[in-house]
């Protein structure tokens, strides 16, 4: 009783759903539709891997087709290529431009491959050369089917693309912004750093600055003290000798530049004269005078230095509140 409402049945959906596999075409089996007979569609596939694995290739190609056409979830198993075997075997027959061959064809290509825009033009091809109406009808409705899909999933790729696209964009953008920042961070920690070293250097030259001109004003007083001693010995002597002049010279004498414009007494005239003498205070004056003019270039130096460096620590500095900015203000966006 089960046997026969079984059979029953299967007569029923394969009518409702496969109306022409009486006919020699079989072409309702090519349009994916609903489960037929999955019994068979597995004895059928088993077979076909048994003649697989024995060699007999044309053999298990035709196995596997009526396997898929009696079951289409046949599909998911592994096919170890037979699949691909039986999509080149119609490809062979596209010479044939039969209704049969194009439709299966079309179909192959759609479920095996999904070459969406190949099988479209199979089933159009056999819709021009079918005399059928059902035929006609039904390769016809396939394709139609198959373009709605196709646009559809081109709509749906484009989409894809533009979304993937503006992601990229976006990516790309937040990239360069991260980059930038990254480097205007660089940039003031390198500011940073070279302020640090200017500060440093900018400390010891005005140490130096102190230490130089300490030393240079002590060269020149040095070097007055001997010039008036060479031409005023009494004078710096304790027991205040005379020195053998009777006038000061003509000329600039002390340290504040003053000048004698002409022959004066000197009041130290007479006294007793003690003492260096007046060549050795004289050499004296000379050696203190030469080191008194190097420490003032020494001097000029370090301080045309330090104007430097000051104008780049301020240059520097500008830099920095700038690169703060910027850094700010992209860290915002």
């Amino acid at each position: 009783m089960r046997v026969l409402v079984l059979l029953v049945m299967t007569v029923f959906l394969s009518s409702q759903f496969f109306p022409c596999q009486a006919a020699d075409n079989y072409l309702q089996c090519l349009v994916i539709g609903q489960e037929a007979d999955p019994v068979k569609g597995r004895e059928l596939f088993k077979k076909a891997m048994e003649s697989w694995n024995r060699g007999q290739l044309s053999e298990a190609i035709n196995l596997y087709e009526q396997a898929i056409i009696a079951d289409h979830s046949i599909l998911k198993h592994e096919d170890h290529g037979l699949a691909m075997k039986l999509l080149e075997k119609y490809r062979q027959q596209e010479n044939k431009q039969d209704v049969s061959s194009l439709c299966r064809l079309g179909f192959f290509e759609n479920i095996l491959v999904g070459n969406l825009e190949s099988s479209i033009t199979y089933y159009e091809e056999a819709a021009k050369i079918a005399t059928s109406e059902a035929n006609i009808q039904l390769a016809r409705d396939e394709a139609e089917r198959l373009q709605q899909q196709l646009a559809y999933i081109t709509s749906w790729q484009e989409e894809i693309l533009k979304e993937n696209r503006s992601k990229r964009i976006r990516d790309f953008n937040e990239y360069l912004q991260l980059t930038k920042i990254k480097d205007l961070q660089n940039q003031f920690e390198d500011n940073s750093l070279e302020l640090e070293e200017l500060n440093e250097r900018l400390t010891f030259l005005q140490k130096q600055e102190k230490e130089v001109m300490e030393a240079m004003y002590s060269s020149v007083r040095n070097a007055a003290r001997y010039r008036r001693q060479h031409y005023y010995p009494g004078a710096y002597q304790g027991t205040t000798p005379d020195p053998s002049a009777n006038t000061f010279p003509e000329g600039n004498w002390g340290s504040d530049g003053s000048t004698n414009p002409g022959q004066v007494a000197n009041p130290y005239s007479g006294q007793p004269h003690q003492g260096i003498s007046r060549d050795a205070a004289l050499n004296r004056f000379y050696t203190y005078r030469g080191r008194a003019r190097r420490q003032q270039d020494q001097l000029d130096q370090i301080r045309a230095e330090i104007s430097g460096i000051q104008r780049r620590i301020a240059q520097t500095e500008k830099t920095m509140k700038t690169l703060q900015k910027k850094g700010s203000s992209e860290a915002a966006r």
